[in-house]
């Protein structure tokens, strides 16, 4: 699996490394609810079954070996933000903003 990010998320993070957030990677697979959300952490322990599987904005994103299996090689996924949502432990949730995974 492959993961891109749209120019509108590369903004958002961005904006939350600008606001002082260090060591920023967001990851795949760690939400309660929908475990394919991205989340942006900073200061996170990278667990032992993640792989990496792109870069947005120079932040590496990482996936559940699962869940990297589960789309395999071929697949590329596109990782963007809907606007004036504040439902998430994700760090851009401090901009009423939540990313969102699609498939490319």
């Amino acid at each position: 699996m492959k993961v891109v990010a749209t120019p509108r998320a590369e903004e958002t993070v961005r904006r939350v490394a600008a606001s002082g957030r260090e060591d920023l990677v967001m990851v795949l697979g760690t939400g309660c609810c929908d475990s394919t959300a991205p989340f942006l952490y900073d200061r996170y322990v990278i667990q032992p079954d993640a792989v990496r599987v792109g870069e947005v904005a120079g932040v590496a994103i990482f996936a559940h070996d699962w869940l990297a299996k589960l789309h395999g090689d071929e697949r590329t996924l596109e990782v963007d933000v809907d606007e004036l949502v504040n439902d998430s432990l994700s760090l851009e949730s401090d901009l009423d903003r939540r990313f969102t995974l699609h498939g490319a």
